[in-house]
C-alpha cells in the first residue's frame, strides 16, 4: 500500500513541480505582447490565447501537487482552536466532500472533454488555436490526478501510514 501511495504522491511531485515552470513562459509571452503591442504598436493574435491555455494547464495540474502538500488555502478559525481529535474528524469530513467534488467534476467533464477530442475543437478566433480541445482535456486530467491523490489522501487519514511528515505545513 505504501508504494502505490509513494508513486500518487511522486506523479504529483512531478507534474506539480514540471507545471510551475509553465508559468514563466506566460510571463515572457505576456511581457513580449506588451513589448510588441506599446512600442511597435503590432499586436499579436495569438499571445492571449496562449497565455489561457498555459497558465490554465499549470493551474489544473497542480491541484494533486498541492492536496499532496497540504497547501491549500484553509479558513482556520475553527481548526486551529480544537483538539487534535475533533481536526481527526474535520480532516476526515474536508476529504470526504474534496473527493465526493471531485467525483461530480470529473463526472461532468468527461462528455465535454469526450466531444472536444472527438471534433478536435478549436477556439474560431482568428488564431483558431485548438485552446478549448487543450484546456477541456488538461482540466479532466488535472481533476484525476487531484481525486487520486485525495483518495489516497485519505487512506493515509484513516491508516496513518505513508503521512511524510515533510509534506505537513510548519506547525502541525
Amino acid at each position: 500500500m505504501n508504494g502505490f501511495f509513494r508513486m500518487v504522491d511522486r506523479t504529483n511531485q512531478f507534474v506539480g513541480l514540471s507545471v510551475s515552470h509553465l508559468y514563466l513562459i506566460c510571463a515572457s509571452v505576456t511581457t513580449y505582447e506588451v513589448f510588441m503591442r506599446y512600442f511597435f504598436n503590432s499586436p499579436t493574435q495569438w499571445a492571449f490565447e496562449v497565455v489561457m491555455v498555459v497558465c490554465g494547464v499549470a493551474w489544473v495540474m497542480s491541484g494533486g501537487y498541492i492536496s499532496m502538500r497540504r497547501g491549500h488555502i484553509a479558513i482556520t478559525v475553527l481548526y486551529d482552536h480544537v483538539n487534535a481529535k475533533i481536526r481527526w474528524w474535520l480532516d476526515l469530513f474536508i476529504l470526504m466532500v474534496t473527493i465526493g467534488a471531485l467525483a461530480i467534476f470529473m463526472y461532468a467533464l468527461f462528455d465535454p472533454m469526450h466531444d472536444a477530442v472527438g471534433a478536435l475543437e478549436r477556439s474560431g478566433t482568428s488564431f483558431n488555436s485548438p485552446e478549448p480541445l487543450i484546456l477541456k482535456t488538461m482540466i479532466f486530467v488535472g481533476a484525476t490526478l487531484y481525486f487520486v491523490q485525495s483518495v489516497v489522501n485519505l487512506l493515509k487519514h484513516l491508516t496513518g501510514h505513508g503521512i511524510d511528515k515533510s509534506s505537513e505545513l510548519p506547525g502541525d
